[in-house]
């Protein structure tokens, strides 16, 4: 008589958090607890500011609770540090790239544990091996290992991530948006990666908010709101409507109506802009009240034609024009971000961290950097105007922080992205 395979129900945790809480000004998670088992993925989704990427990074060593506490493998589990966290197999792809931008991705892929010679030099042709390897697994092929990452555009970034946490033994696996960057063919390649490890027993936590990804991947979901656990559940037992309704804590019923979209005349126009190798020669036109979608692999160009309209780099060739008020667009001079803010055009860059804010600054500086004239008088910032202005944004984007003094570096990657 045949022995019955257990079912991942029934295999021991490899992975508890019992009651996790987390305080920093305000309450961010609490009594949060889990079970994730060898082999399986476990969806974490919520709306941003729910404590998903807290709890992550509590797990991966990067941040200590204030209450609560974990087991791996049926031991005690309070790791110090990320690096403790590792060597015990706990791995955490972060949003947040954790890379040397000065170095190559094959150093990169193997910092702490670069191959020697025999009298201690680092072995080149054996770190680019192992490292076209790692690439290979994530779809790199292309890039020669020697590339500085630094030079490499986020999406490929991401991917060189991906591939460095993919290295060694990894008893759980954390992928903290890990496709938000990516196209579908890279998608796909990640996906091929999580079966793999799902067949080697490696525990995953798969965080996203596209919705479509967690019900192809993950066996359950747990939707975390405000801090808390809501609801944790088969996969196949919630719908997409179902899932939305957990998260934001309300039925969301039929979709707003935002009425007819009007669409007027160019508005914006873009003519023959160049940088070689990366940009050559686009050119379209965008009319009033129009969303115009710019799409492409990575490495396609979309982040240098972008930092070119804006005069983040300099161009070869190409202008850009506008149209104000439904007349003919005229071409304007764009040397410079200062220029384009000017000429009101504004950029959310896909690097918020390394491009988009002053880390080390307030959120009310950040909030009025591209308000300048209207927050300062005779060139010095009028601390009023700009106290004014940062709590109107804060209450209209719901930015959750201890308030209009909090350095940029302090506050959670949600929060971060609506400035």
């Amino acid at each position: 008589m045949s022995t019955p395979i257990p079912s991942l129900a029934d295999a021991p945790p490899v992975l508890c958090v019992h009651g996790i809480g987390k305080t920093y000004a305000e309450p961010v998670l609490a009594d949060v607890s889990l079970e994730l088992r060898a082999g399986e993925v476990l969806a974490l989704t919520g709306e941003n500011g729910a404590g998903k990427s807290t709890l992550s990074k509590i797990v991966g060593g990067l941040v200590t609770p204030t209450a609560g506490s974990m087991n791996l493998g049926g031991a005690a589990y309070a790791p110090a540090s990320r690096k403790d966290a590792e060597a015990l197999g706990v791995r955490m792809v972060m949003q947040e790239l954790n890379l040397l931008p000065t170095l190559s991705v094959a150093e990169n892929l193997f910092l702490n544990r670069l191959p020697r010679n025999l009298v201690g030099w680092i072995d080149r042709a054996r770190l680019r091996e192992n490292a076209r390897h790692a690439m290979a697994q994530v779809g790199l092929d292309a890039i020669d290992p020697d590339t500085l990452v630094g030079t490499l555009g986020i999406g490929h970034q991401q991917m060189v991530e991906i591939a460095r946490n993919l290295i060694g033994d990894c008893r759980v696996l954390i992928l903290d948006e890990p496709t938000a960057m990516l196209t579908a063919r890279e998608v796909d390649l990640l996906f091929e990666q999580v079966e793999r490890l799902k067949a080697r027993g490696v525990a995953l936590v798969y965080i996203s908010h596209r919705l479509e990804e967690l019900k192809r991947i993950a066996r359950r979901a747990a939707v975390l709101r405000d801090g808390r656990l809501v609801h944790v559940d088969e996969m196949a037992n919630l719908s997409t409507d179902r899932l939305v309704t957990l998260m934001v804590g309300r039925d969301i019923g039929d979709r707003i109506d935002l009425g007819e979209r009007r669409i007027g005349e160019v508005a914006f126009k873009v003519s023959g802009m160049t940088r070689e190798p990366v940009v050559r020669d686009v050119s379209f036109e965008v009319r009033a009240g129009e969303i115009f979608g710019i799409s492409g692999l990575i490495g396609a160009g979309r982040t240098e034609l972008m930092r070119l309209i804006y005069g983040a780099d300099r161009a070869d060739a190409g202008s850009v024009s506008l149209g104000r008020e439904g007349g003919t667009p005229e071409p304007v001079a764009i040397a410079s971000p200062s220029d384009a803010v000017k000429h009101g055009i504004a950029l959310i860059t896909e690097d918020r961290k390394g491009e988009g804010l002053l880390l080390t600054q307030p959120i009310a500086a950040n909030i009025s950097l591209g308000h300048l004239r209207a927050v300062s008088s005779k060139g010095v910032v009028d601390g009023r105007r700009e106290a004014a202005l940062a709590r109107q944004q804060i209450d209209a984007m719901r930015i959750r922080s201890a308030g209009r003094h909090s350095r940029c570096r302090n506050c959670r990657a949600a929060t971060s992205r609506k400035w």
